[in-house]
């Protein structure tokens, strides 16, 4: 167009922000000799599926015109006609005088359209050959690659895109998800950083680039990114959503509540915001009270939740994109059998309303005269605590009997992630959502699963409501019930579950002997002082290693009172993420030991988060670590105990909080098992003040560990209740 008229200027304003009928209405009279506004009025009939009338529109203009024969050739392929939208792209590249990048591009998409994934890609290539700066072609060749699984030669593609276009922030972003995808942690998210530095204009793009650094746990860096994206559209669903879960990470409930009340009055009754609304939990108490509250209004959520379940049925398929779990609750000391059944309930029927294949009984078909194909399915398969934990449940059985099929679900590899894929017969790094795993499950046609932990995840949480393969199995990774009708059996540790074990669960128990892993011992400690590991040089050291929000506002009086009894102890944290969560805990903290009238004295330390051999040199150093109540140590004992520290511990009610005092029974070491919170304070002060009784205590540890270390009996027992369970024995 030479020169554009006001009519046209605002019929193009109207177009770009998608106020099509508006713009219809302001071409019509137009149309009838303006050939832009009738191509104008073809476009608006594209985006509303009327392929007959644009290809009429382009009838009518002149036919020589190429982005007349560009247009005809879109609505040929609107209305399935491929062959004939094929040559008219072809015919029109025969009479160009130069090469069209967008004439490619439109070929290709033609060609991705009639099944010719090869030929669209190759039309794509030639796109940007003409024009490396033309964006959109750069990353429809990505996303055609990746279909093809060709996520290396997708890789290749977006890097050449990206020194093209440096500025480009949605390159950047592409490349950033195919170098997670490929496992690149740190390259993904230089290139997030580098999106987030071109100052994209626009709410996606930030939105991605915060869900990226949140999958990576960058929360910070992530609350910024939405928050940008937050601006830019305010009250956005899948902004608001993502920006609750990272404030909530952060220590930022209320923040959290904000977002969801944002995209509640933009979207109510949306199943997301309103799940994550009733089910939110703050990662630390205010007291004892406060946690109560919190438990109330979430037992209330999960009822009306129960109740109002059949709304959601219409958009039933939105389960699969839920980003919540029940993580928080178990940390709350309470019963949670009721609750997890409630919250099963809803998700598998929402699931199963999208998929109710996936819901349906799956028949044996094995019957031990094969090799039993068993998956493994989490997000553990990597440096973690559940990763060591369950390593050789993997690795451990006998591939003669076993063909072990491992989904790996984390955005981490590793090491640890590759060790176990050399030994496993099928590894696949699962990274797409919940509906593209359960397929693939489904698929591969299993004759067991095995879900390590359920519930440290959205999507394992899911994935056990449903039935995937004709047995299914549930593990301690998070130890509580799945509350799951689809899990047929809880696979736990004999000697850390109390006499009324079976009560707490919904499926039955599968009980292993020993410490019910096969847990590898580590390795030695290079040797350390207090002051190079940041520690107190002087004073008695009450190490509680665990994350914050284990920890739960009962024990806070027994931290008082240790250090009201001993003036010269101090007790030792590790920070959590968020440096908000840490205050909030110290500040728990110091009301507690106002509250008893101890005085403040610098006596609570914080290190940072560490892990490995100077995380066990740190226990080793402490005069005595101090287990939590409600959810004991579990690796961290064992860390523990690697490095002959002595553990008191207040044995719980459920297998959560007794797994430390099993492991004591276990090395024959019960005198720092205490039977009340009093001789729990009683035991700590004895074991830190006393150095005979301490060295004691240590050497009994280092003698008798053996165990807890690299016993193979947990894994045969497993192995052998796995074959006779889906067999039916």
């Amino acid at each position: 167009m030479a020169s554009e008229t006001p009519l046209q200027a605002q019929a193009r304003a109207l177009l770009a922000s998608g106020r099509l009928r508006e713009a219809r209405a302001l071409l019509d009279p137009l149309a009838a000799g303006d050939p832009w506004a009738a191509r104008q009025l073809a476009e608006i009939d594209l985006a509303e599926g009327n392929g007959a009338e644009a290809l009429r529109r382009a009838q009518s203009l002149d036919a020589a015109d190429p982005e007349t024969a560009i247009l005809a050739a879109r609505a040929e392929a609107a209305l399935g006609r491929f062959d004939a939208a094929r040559e008219r792209l072809t015919g029109l590249r025969s009479r160009l005088a130069a090469p069209s990048a967008l004439l490619e591009a439109y070929l290709a998409d033609v060609e991705h359209r009639a099944g010719c994934g090869e030929a669209a890609i190759d039309a794509l290539r030639e796109a940007v050959r003409i024009d490396p700066r033309f964006a959109a072609a750069q990353k429809n060749l990505a996303a055609l690659l990746l279909s093809a699984g060709r996520a290396d030669h997708a890789r290749e593609a977006l890097q050449r895109a990206v020194e093209a276009a440096p500025g480009n922030a949605g390159l950047w972003m592409r490349l950033a998800r195919v170098h997670a995808l490929l496992g690149g942690t740190g390259p993904a998210l230089a290139c997030a950083d580098r999106a987030a530095a071109a100052q994209p204009p626009d709410a996606d793009t930030w939105r991605e680039i915060g869900r990226l650094r949140a999958e990576l746990w960058r929360w910070e860096d992530a609350d910024r990114a939405l928050d940008e994206a937050a601006a830019r559209d305010p009250g956005a669903v899948p902004t608001e959503t993502l920006r609750a879960v990272v404030k909530q990470e952060l220590g930022d409930v209320q923040g959290a509540l904000a977002a969801l009340a944002a995209a509640g009055a933009r979207r109510p009754g949306d199943l997301q915001v309103t799940l994550g609304e009733r089910l939110m939990l703050p990662q630390v108490y205010e007291d004892v009270d406060d946690l109560a509250r919190w438990r109330a209004r979430y037992s209330e959520g999960i009822a009306r939740t129960l109740a109002e379940v059949e709304r959601w049925i219409p958009c039933a398929n939105e389960a699969f994109q839920l980003k919540r779990n029940n993580f928080l609750l178990a940390y709350q000391g309470g019963d949670d059998r009721e609750l997890q059944r409630g919250y099963s309930a809803v998700i598998a029927r929402l699931a199963g309303a999208a998929h109710p294949e996936w819901r349906s009984p799956r028949p044996r078909t094995f019957d031990g005269g094969r090799r039993l194909r068993i998956g493994f399915v989490g997000a553990i398969f990597r440096e973690c605590t559940a990763g060591r934990y369950f390593e050789r449940w993997v690795t451990g059985l006998d591939p003669a009997r076993f063909e072990r099929f491992v989904y790996h679900t984390s955005p981490v590899d590793d090491d640890f992630s590759r060790r176990i894929a050399g030994c496993a017969e099928h590894f696949a790094t699962m990274r797409a959502g919940a509906e593209e795993v359960a397929a693939r499950l489904a698929a591969d046609r299993l004759d067991a699963i095995v879900y390590p932990e359920v519930g440290m995840t959205p999507m394992t949480y899911l994935l056990a409501a449903l039935r995937l393969a004709p047995l299914q199995c549930a593990a301690w990774g998070h130890p509580v019930t799945t509350g799951s009708d689809a899990i047929d059996a809880y696979i736990t540790c004999a000697a850390m579950e109390p006499p009324d074990g079976q009560s707490h669960y919904v499926e039955p128990l599968l009980a292993l002997p020993g410490p019910g892993v096969d847990y590898p011992m580590p390795r030695e400690m290079a040797d350390a002082s207090r002051a190079a590991l940041g520690l107190p040089g002087s004073g008695r050291l009450y190490a509680c290693p665990q994350s914050l929000f284990k920890i739960h506002p009962a024990i806070d009086e027994l931290f008082a009172a240790i250090l009201e009894a001993d003036p010269d102890g101090a007790l030792l944290f590790f920070q959590a993420p968020a440096r908000v969560v840490t205050m909030q805990f110290a500040a728990r903290l110091q009301r507690a030991l106002a509250a008893r009238g101890v005085p403040a004295r610098n006596q609570i330390k914080f290190l940072p988060r560490m892990g490995g051999a100077a995380f066990r040199r740190v226990l080793a150093l402490s005069d005595v670590v101090l287990d939590t109540l409600h959810w004991s140590g579990g690796n961290t004992s064992l860390d523990a105990f690697a490095a002959a520290a002595p553990v008191v511990t207040l044995p719980g009610r459920f297998m959560r909080g007794r797994q430390t005092a099993a492991m004591l029974r276990m090395m024959e070491v019960e005198a720092l098992i205490a039977g009340s919170p009093e001789e729990y304070v009683r035991i700590a002060l004895e074991t830190a003040r006393d150095r005979d009784r301490n060295a004691a205590l240590r050497e009994a540890i280092a003698r008798n560990r053996g165990a807890l270390f690299d016993r193979p009996e947990p894994v045969r027992a497993l192995a052998e209740a796995l074959l006779a369970a889906a067999a039916g024995n």
